[in-house]
């Protein structure tokens, strides 16, 4: 067979800007959608991680901010439901499509809030989105708009930069996306994720929730500590046989192949990396083989 080298040397010259054009229509046919979840507390759902929104006198608080050509269709959304300035954005950890915007939003004014890690690891990982300016090592409270929100790192779950942020008189938190209700979970472990931590944090957002807490997770649509609580159990029972298949001496591929997420793959397995039980079990694998 022959091979057209110079034809495949354009066509790789041209990939890129195919992708960016592909890329550009996608984020052209986004639409925001603003969720009511309690009290001034809503949730924007659009391409990429739920955006908290909380809204009232002192002005407007967001959790996350999505990509940065998104930045004006956020905004708008923002203006349904409120005119103040927004004040503060608090990043719940260091993917860009949770941090895409940060540099749009920090043109107008905005202070932008992340943990430690989410600035010091996106320079290791090379991002190129802007990251947090104002950094914290254990949490912190905003008293805005008649309440705290409080804000606090979990555990290293879906990375090492991790954040609940818990509104406390609406009795809402924003978990980033160490929690999700569209997969499994996604542990990345490049970026300090760890499957067992990913258990404790569980642990921890059923500690401080009660029946009533509504839990908006950065993936999905609202949840309840029940919810949770599921989820955590099944998390229990996949490190449960991923530490007996290690034990009997199965590989990671072995371990993958062995069907010890059956019975739950209808409902969580995503079908590509994000999310995937392979990835789940990879991870649940690296935290346990050593």
């Amino acid at each position: 067979m022959r091979i057209d080298l110079q034809s495949i040397i354009r066509s790789a010259a041209l990939l890129p800007l195919t992708l960016g054009a592909a890329l550009a229509q996608d984020f052209d046919s986004v639409e925001m959608k603003v969720h009511p979840v309690s009290g001034n507390v809503s949730y924007i759902e659009g391409m990429g991680g739920n955006i908290g929104l909380f809204t009232g006198e002192d002005g407007v608080f967001l959790i996350d901010d999505q990509y940065a050509p998104l930045t004006d269709k956020i905004t708008a959304a923002v203006r349904t439901v409120s005119d103040g300035p927004v004040r503060f954005l608090v990043n719940t950890h260091m993917h860009p499509d949770h941090t895409g915007g940060n540099e749009n939003f920090g043109k107008m004014g905005t202070m932008i809030f992340g943990h430690d890690n989410v600035r010091s690891q996106m320079a290791v990982a090379d991002y190129k989105e802007e990251p947090p300016l104002v950094t914290f090592s254990d949490d912190m409270s905003f008293h805005i708009n008649g309440e705290t929100v409080h804000v606090f790192k979990t555990p290293s779950a879906h990375t090492n930069g991790d954040v609940y942020v818990h509104f406390t008189g609406s009795n809402v938190i924003h978990t980033g996306d160490v929690y999700r209700t569209t997969s499994y979970p996604y542990v990345d472990v490049a970026n300090g994720g760890s499957f067992l931590g990913t258990i404790k944090a569980y642990d921890l957002l059923i500690e401080v929730s009660d029946a009533e807490t509504k839990i908006v997770p950065g993936h999905g649509v609202t949840s309840n500590v029940a919810d949770v609580r599921a989820f955590r159990d099944m998390m229990l029972v996949i490190r449960d046989r991923v530490a007996s298949a290690i034990r009997d001496g199965m590989s990671l591929e072995q371990a993958q192949g062995a069907g010890l997420t059956a019975e739950y793959d209808e409902r969580w397995e995503s079908g590509r990396r994000i999310g995937s039980a392979a990835a789940l079990i990879e991870a649940a694998y690296a935290d346990m083989a050593d």
